[in-house]
């Protein structure tokens, strides 16, 4: 008997102490977290003046890839999907991107840190399409882009650094990005290095000698000749004829013809043509992006005066209804605590009657 009831208290204990670890297991188990390290193996390169280091990860039958671009005047982190050279924009759609911290050596980076304390509705996070005075930060969340600009101490804490890790939560699951800073700062020297075109050579100054003159010999008697033979004068062959080029002109679409002006190029050949619409269609899609932008600042200035109207209303609305319950108290003469927000409002001489 005695056998059998330590056997039954045994077992209650073992399932006590279980059913706390059950428990912490099953809270949150869809928002896991990932942690990717592009190391010093994932080299540095460098193409239009910056310096690029493009991780990627196998999701399915996609690819995903995370680009740092840093150049002189801003960092960029790309995610894409199925675009392993990062130049291409927007091959991630993002309906949801925050992120949520920027680190070197495993602090908060200090404009980062700026960013956060100056969007337009300061938070912990740094949400998509958030309003950060001076544009310092950009999360362009929708084409998969956060940007920060940098200015000459954040340039030299990269180049001391030696990693860089980003925080990033699209589709509010977080996704830690740890890259190695190993080599950026001698990529970075190769680039701020000033291009130097050589002299040309100067050519020596030939040095004149001296002329030595010397003494005229007496003159002859002249002869007449007998008769004096005309040389025919030559004639003048005429020069190669300068054929003129007809010269053709690649168009902007009939909407951005004010804007972006066109590209002149030989009629007669092709190979020019291709590349005058090349160039065209290159300034068009500068142009878009440029209106593009303007009309994302615009509607986020609206949607954000919006919310503010609405804030206002919704206070005065808030007001209006407690003042009206808190007067039915201030005619008794007494105002509890709820009414001390609204105390201005009451009739003179009612005074707070809140306990603190």
């Amino acid at each position: 008997m005695c056998g059998l009831l330590s056997k039954l208290f045994f077992c209650s204990l073992s399932l006590l102490l279980l059913v706390p670890s059950v428990s912490l297991a099953s809270v949150n188990p869809f928002q896991k977290s990932k942690s990717y390290n592009f190391g010093a193996d994932v080299s540095w390169s460098e193409h239009n003046g910056a310096a690029i280091k493009s991780g990627s990860v196998q999701d399915g039958g996609d690819t995903r890839y995370y680009h740092l671009n840093i150049n002189k005047r801003r960092l960029r982190l790309r995610l894409g999907k199925n675009n392993p050279d990062g130049e291409l924009g927007n091959t991630r759609q993002l309906e949801s991107l925050a992120i949520a911290d920027v680190m070197v050596n495993g602090r908060r980076l200090p404009v980062f840190d700026w960013c956060l304390h100056n969007q337009r509705n300061p938070g912990k996070k740094l949400k998509q399409s958030a309003v950060v005075a001076n544009n310092t930060c950009l999360n362009v969340g929708g084409g998969g882009d956060f940007i920060i600009r940098l200015d000459a101490r954040t340039r030299d804490i990269l180049k001391k650094s030696d990693t860089l890790t980003f925080i990033v939560e699209p589709f509010g699951r977080p996704v830690k990005l740890r890259y190695s800073l190993s080599g950026f700062a001698a990529i970075m020297v190769k680039i701020d290095r000033p291009v130097i075109k050589p002299k040309p050579a100067r050519k020596p100054v030939p040095v004149s000698k001296p002329v030595v003159r010397a003494n005229k010999p007496e003159p002859r008697p002249r002869r007449v000749p007998a008769t004096v033979k005309v040389k025919p004068v030559p004639a003048v062959k005429p020069g190669p004829v300068v054929k003129k080029v007809k010269m053709c002109n690649a168009l902007p679409p009939a909407d951005f013809r004010p804007q972006v002006k066109s590209v002149a190029y030989p009629c007669a050949n092709s190979a020019k043509k291709l590349s005058a619409e090349k160039k065209v269609l290159e300034l068009v899609k500068e142009k878009q992006r440029e209106v593009e932008a303007a009309q994302e600042s615009e509607h986020q200035r609206l949607k954000a005066a919006a919310e503010s109207e609405r804030n206002v209303d919704w206070d005065n609305k808030q007001a209006e209804l407690w003042i009206s319950r808190c007067d039915r108290h201030w005619k008794k003469g007494t105002s509890p605590c709820y009414c001390d927000k609204y105390i201005k409002s009451a009739p003179p001489g009612v005074k707070s009657t809140c306990k603190k």
